[in-house]
This record gives structure tokens, sequence and C-alpha cells, in this order.
């Protein structure tokens, strides 16, 4: 019984002394809490102004960035009517639309916060577009001269893709992710080999900047 008696004795004050230890452990340390803290802790503002600088150095020294691209084939109908006669003639057109969809790098902006880089696009704008015809049909039944010509209706049709392309909500919307990936890529491959990142990044369009 006293042998038990003794060893329970013996816990219970190895217990007080150990507790006893790391209070003051604690208490000696506590100076130094915030230096071991930043040797646990990676620096993250550092590592944000260091990257955020790298970024601005690549923005400033690039031009615009294709996020998507288009080709796409069409048919497009044009009447000649008369006031008398009504429609005496049809044009119809299979034409390829094609172009280059990107945003301009120098009207990033970018803000630079505790925990991460936030990143906001410009609109994104035709980089550069074509339009071909691929069969032409023509049934004039009188002077060709008050028709419009192939070449007037084609760069009207360029202008309708144009637009639809950039303000059609479905096309909009896929351009919008399409360019938030291709921008998020590119700054990783900027940032390659320049250390773990600790931070995030967050990316929106100008147009969700000004519905907030």
């Amino acid at each position: 019984m006293k042998g038990n008696k003794m060893k329970k004795t013996g816990k219970w004050a190895l217990s007080v002394v150990s507790k006893a230890l790391v209070v003051i452990l604690v208490i000696l340390l506590l100076p130094y809490a915030k230096d071991l803290w930043r040797l646990i802790r990676p620096d993250v503002m550092g590592e944000i102004r260091t990257q955020s600088r790298i970024i601005e150095q690549k923005l400033e020294s690039s031009q615009r960035l294709e996020v998507t691209s288009v080709d796409e084939e069409g048919v497009l109908q044009s009447e000649t009517n008369v006031i008398i006669f009504g429609t005496v003639g049809t044009t119809t057109i299979r034409y390829r639309y094609t172009a280059s969809i990107g945003i301009d790098l120098s009207k990033v902006v970018m803000i630079a916060e505790s925990d991460r880089i936030l990143f906001t696009l410009p609109d994104p704008e035709i980089i550069n577009d074509g339009i071909e015809a691929l069969e032409i049909n023509r049934h004039n039944l009188f002077s060709k001269a008050i028709e419009k010509s192939v070449e007037t209706l084609m760069s009207e049709q360029r202008q309708k893709c144009r637009e639809q392309y950039l303000t059609d909500q479905a096309h909009s919307d896929r351009i919008r992710l399409d360019a938030e990936k291709a921008f998020n890529e590119t700054v990783c491959q900027w940032l390659e080999g320049s250390g773990e990142r600790h931070y995030e990044f967050v990316i929106r369009m100008q147009n969700e900047e000004a519905a907030e």
C-alpha cells in the first residue's frame, strides 16, 4: 500500500514540476515569441511585395494577351427591294468569321493586400479579326446597280460578329472565364522560380467592379 501511495505521490510531484517548467519556459520565451513566430510562419506580406513588383514589371512590358479565339461559319442573306415591285433580288453568302479576343495588359489594375493580390481586368477587345466568303449565290431580276456589293455585305457582317461576341451574354460569359483563366496562367508563368506562393490571387473583370 505504501509503495502504491509513494508512486502516486511521485507521479503527482513530477506532474507539478513538469507544469511549472512549462510555465517558466513560456515566460522566458515570451519576449522572443514574435521572432519565433516569424521563423515558423512565412512572411506573406514580404512575399506579396516582392512578387507584385515582378508582376508589375511584366505588365508594363507586355501588351495584349489573347484569351480566346473564334472560328465560326455562318450564312447571311440580303434582299434588294424596290417600292413598286417589292423584293427584286437576293444575295446569300456562306462565310467564315475568325477573331482573336484578348485584354490589354497595360490596363490591368493590381492591388496588393495583406494576404492576397487583387487584379481587375479590362473589358475584352478584338485584337484582330477577319471574314471571308465561302460561297456566294445572287438572284437579281433587275439591274445590279441598286444592290449592295458583296464587300459591303461582308463588312457589315464582320461588324455584327464583332458586336455579338463582345456584347452577347452567352459569348461574353465564356470570354470572361477564358480571360480570367488565361491571365491566371500567365501570371503563374511569370512567377515560376520565385518561390512558393502563400497567398491567393483574386481576379475579376472591370464590369464586375462597376456592378458592385
